[in-house]
């Protein structure tokens, strides 16, 4: 049990609190909300204005599953903020300027929620005062890097709530571990639920590591029993939490599931098996961190020409700086394969044929239905090329989490030459969460952000636990 904080400690944690809401609105701008927040923020203010669920811009408002709730619940009552300060406008002015700023602050709350999550938890993984709060600096820190600070605080991705409810959780069951409490691991399981509700992925991510406790404990020594009913605590309050949601997209669309993206970017992911040896190489270096890419790509005997048009690795370059971007985004959008270069828009592209085909044969959800089966196209493709699959999943994780997975492997290692099953527990979700989109979703940085404060903790513990040995001579 962690021992008590003392009143200068809350001093500093109250100071540090304080800093951290003005180091984070002072990285919000008046950007454009775009890409997929803005189909986020779309879906919000019909839910506002309307009370429908629907990215539908002109009446009447469909209801839709596209996206997942808990973000667009929570948002209204940023709408309704802004609205209460500048008064309502058209919905185009919530997309940029000062409406659009006023609307990312309600990430304020979820990096406030983050912050004291992992302040907690490096106290109950054993670090005093001053190394919790530095895990809680450390965190922060990685809002400078650029694409983070974009997903979590300049725009309104998702990222900023997945981490908080992701280390939540962990931490609770955590603490739900370590003290044998079953109420603790039940309220992990509502952070859990709460995090399926943010992005849908994690229903299986939570559901593996249910099926990972128990296999665990054996091996690190722990009872079966008590692991099989944390495991089962766990999955049923999850359950609980999200299973009301996928009931309403039942009576409302006809489909039980959390949202419908799933088969897309399981398509998009089953395309990307289709590159060739060449292309394989050649992703290590587009996919390496700066500045190793440059090393890499002139290692490999790559050129900067071979990214853009007519180069070796055309088909792999989304950047939007390059020459044939717009090109190929917009047949991405309209539905026109034969136009799409990278894997990524070739697939979207097909996606979206397919539901205008529907659509146009009076389908009445060609969202849904269309989404349905390019995910067993994807299926199709991942059964005909297995070894294929499981191939480019070591190149999706060296570009979603070049460092972060690595430190979560050594970290289960080190769990498992010491026996510490609750550490071992602690990283579970988010090793499954990188897992996961490593196999099943086309690769973006943004994924294995959620994953970082976790490590962050876990790697400090080691880093404490290895200095003592190494004070006592036992290393």
């Amino acid at each position: 049990m962690p021992a008590k904080l003392s009143a200068s400690q809350w001093s500093i944690l109250a100071v540090t609190a304080l800093v951290l809401i003005v180091f984070w609105s002072s990285r919000m701008t008046e950007s454009p909300i775009t890409w997929d927040a803005a189909e986020n923020l779309r879906l919000t203010l019909n839910l506002e204005r309307s009370g429908v669920i629907s990215l539908s811009t002109t009446a009447p408002l469909q209801p839709s599953m596209y996206r997942e709730p808990l973000p667009l619940f929570y948002g209204q009552f940023a709408v309704r903020a802004v609205d209460q300060a500048l008064g309502r406008a058209d919905d185009a002015e919530y997309y940029r300027g000062v409406r659009a700023k006023l609307l990312k602050y309600q990430n304020i709350p979820w990096l406030l929620l983050l912050s004291v999550a992992v302040f907690l938890m490096g106290r109950e993984l054993g670090l005093a005062f001053t190394s919790s709060w530095l895990c809680v600096l450390l965190t922060n820190l990685l809002l400078l890097q650029t694409d983070t600070g974009y997903f979590m605080l300049d725009n309104l991705y998702t990222e900023a709530a997945a981490a908080a409810l992701l280390c939540s959780g962990s931490l609770l069951l955590l603490a739900g571990v370590r003290r044998t409490r079953s109420t603790l691991i039940a309220l992990a399981g509502v952070c859990f639920g709460l995090l399926t509700l943010v992005k849908a992925s994690y229903l299986y991510i939570v559901l593996g590591t249910v099926i990972a406790i128990p296999l665990l404990a054996p091996l690190l020594r722990r009872s079966l029993g008590a692991s099989t009913r944390y495991a089962a605590v766990l999955a049923a309050v999850t359950l609980l939490v999200t299973l009301p949601w996928a009931f309403r997209n039942y009576v409302e669309l006809g489909y039980f599931a959390i949202a419908q993206r799933g088969g897309e970017a399981l398509y998009q992911r089953a395309v990307l098996d289709q590159l060739s040896w060449d292309e394989y190489r050649g992703a290590f270096y587009h996919y390496a961190p700066y500045p190793l890419s440059g090393a890499l790509r002139r290692l490999l005997g790559y050129s900067r020409r071979d990214s853009d048009q007519g180069g070796r690795m055309q088909r792999l370059n989304v950047s939007s700086t390059s020459s044939f971007y717009v090109r190929d985004y917009s047949a991405d959008i309209a539905g026109r394969p034969q136009d799409a270069v990278t894997y990524l828009h070739l697939a979207g592209a097909q996606r979206v044929q397919l539901r205008n085909q529907l659509a146009a044969a009076g389908n009445p959800q060609p969202e849904v239905e269309s989404d349905r089966q390019v995910q067993a196209r994807a299926l199709a493709i991942i059964r005909q090329h297995p070894l294929r699959h499981l191939a480019v999943i070591l190149t999706c994780l060296w570009y979603e989490a070049f460092f972060s997975f690595p430190a979560l492997v050594f970290i289960l290692v080190y769990a498992f030459r010491r026996r510490n099953f609750e550490l071992a527990v602690l990283v579970l979700p988010a090793f499954a969460s990188l897992l996961f989109y490593a196999s099943l979703a086309y690769p973006e940085p943004r994924y294995g952000i959620p994953t970082h404060p976790v490590v962050i903790c876990a790697l400090l513990v080691l880093a404490f636990q290895y200095r003592q040995r190494f004070k006592a001579g036992a290393v």
